[in-house]
C-alpha cells in the first residue's frame, strides 16, 4: 500500500519496498488525512481519488466519501490478473456469525483474504413471543413490513409458529426478499408483495401503497429507527410495531484476531452497532492516522461513522451486497 506521511504537495510517498518492510515488521504506515476529495490513502499526495465526495454528511469534515453509484463486475475464473492484484490484501467482515458468507465468497474469488470477526450478535426482542398471535390478527394486515434479513429470519420463525398464514409482505430490498423466496416458490406465500425502488425505509415510506384504511405490522429490531412507522403513520396508516429481536455488541474477541483486524486493509460495517463495537474493541482514536479504510453497506452505517469522526469511509448509493462489494474494491484500490 502506498501511503503519504504528511499533508500537502510536499508529502512523502513511501516506496512499495519500504511499505512492504514496514508491514512485515508489523508497523502500520502513517496515512495522511486529506480534505477536499484528495486521497487519504492511495496514489500520492496530489492525486485526486477516482470518485468524488458530494459532502452528504459534512458535520465532522472527516472525508466521508460517497454515495458511490456502482456495482462490482463479477469475478471470473479467468481473472488471474485480478487475483494477483489483490494477493496479500485483507478485508475484515464484521456481520453476525453466519451472515458473512456471501461477501466472503465474492472477495475470496478475487484473491482477497477475508477475516471474519463478528461484532454483533442477535437476541430475542421484548415482543418476539407476541409475533405469532399478531400474524393471525383477525382484522388482517394490509402489509407486513420487513426491513432486514435478520428481521425476515425472525419473522419466518414466528410465521411457522402461527401456522404459516398467507400475508402481504413488503420487503425493503432484494437481500431481505431472498430470505423469503423459497416460501413464495413453494406456494406457501402467495399474497401480494412489494419492494421499493431503493433499499431504505425513507423510500418505502414514500412508495408503499397505503391509505387511511391501511393496517401495517412492522416486526423490527428494537434498535431500528422510527422512520418507517412514523412516515407511514403520517400518510394515514395504522402501524403496529413489534420489537421482535435486538442486536448486542460483541465485547471481546481473540487478541490474535483483533491484531489481524487492526493490520487489515479494509474493515466492513453492516450496521451502526458494528461501528460502535469496532471502536470499543479497537481502541483507535477517531482522529488518529492509523485507521484501515472503512466500507459500509449503506448510508445509515456511514452516518454512524461520520458521527464519531472516522476517516476514509465509503458507502454505496444503493444499500446491498452488490454495491457494498464494489465499495470494498474501491477502498482496496485507494489503499494500494
Amino acid at each position: 500500500r502506498r501511503a503519504t506521511t504528511t499533508e500537502g504537495p510536499s508529502a512523502h510517498i513511501m516506496s512499495s519496498a519500504s511499505l512492504h518492510a514496514a508491514v512485515c515488521a508489523g508497523v502500520r504506515p502513517q496515512v495522511a488525512s486529506k480534505r477536499f476529495c484528495v486521497t487519504s490513502v492511495g496514489h500520492g499526495a496530489s492525486s485526486p481519488v477516482s470518485w468524488s465526495s458530494i459532502g452528504l454528511f459534512s458535520s465532522s469534515g472527516r472525508f466521508l466519501r460517497g454515495p458511490l453509484s456502482m456495482k462490482a463486475a463479477p469475478a471470473t475464473a479467468a481473472a488471474s490478473k485480478e487475483t494477483e492484484q489483490y494477493a496479500g490484501r485483507c478485508v475484515v467482515l464484521t456481520r453476525e456469525e453466519g451472515k458473512n458468507g456471501d461477501m466472503c465468497s465474492r472477495l475470496t474469488a478475487r484473491g482477497i483474504d477475508c477475516l471474519e470477526m463478528p461484532l454483533i450478535e442477535t437476541v430475542n426482542g421484548a415482543d418476539r413471543d407476541a409475533l405469532p398471535a399478531a400474524l393471525n390478527d383477525p382484522e388482517g394486515w394490509t402489509w407486513v413490513c420487513i426491513t432486514s434479513p435478520e428481521a425476515a429470519k425472525v419473522f419466518l420463525k414466528g410465521w411457522t409458529e402461527a401456522g404459516r398464514p398467507d400475508l402481504p409482505i413488503a420487503t425493503v430490498g432484494a437481500g431481505t426478499a431472498r430470505i423469503l423466496a423459497e416460501h413464495y416458490a413453494s406456494g406457501a406465500l402467495a399474497a401480494p408483495t412489494f419492494t421499493p425502488s431503493k433499499a431504505n425505509a425513507d423510500t418505502m415510506v414514500v412508495e408503499l401503497p397505503v391509505d387511511e384504511s391501511s393496517r401495517v405490522l412492522y416486526p423490527a429490531s428494537a434498535k431500528a429507527a422510527s422512520t418507517l412507522q412514523d412516515g407511514l403513520a403520517a400518510r394515514g396508516a395504522t402501524v403496529t410495531r413489534l420489537d421482535t429481536y435486538s442486536t448486542e455488541n460483541v465485547t471481546a474477541v481473540d487478541p490474535a484476531v483483533l491484531a489481524r483486524a487492526l493490520a487489515a486493509d479494509v474493515v466492513t460495517f453492516g450496521s451502526p452497532s458494528a461501528v460502535k463495537a469496532w471502536m470499543a474493541l479497537s481502541g483507535l482514536d477517531p482522529a488518529a492516522s492509523d485507521h484501515p479504510a472503512y466500507a459500509c453497506i449503506g448510508g445509515t452505517s456511514a452516518k454512524a461513522c461520520d458521527k464519531i469522526g472516522l476517516p476514509g469511509v465509503l458507502f454505496p448509493e444503493d444499500p446491498g451486497v452488490d454495491g457494498w462489494e464494489g465499495v470494498v474494491l474501491k477502498a482496496l484500490e485507494a489503499a494500494r
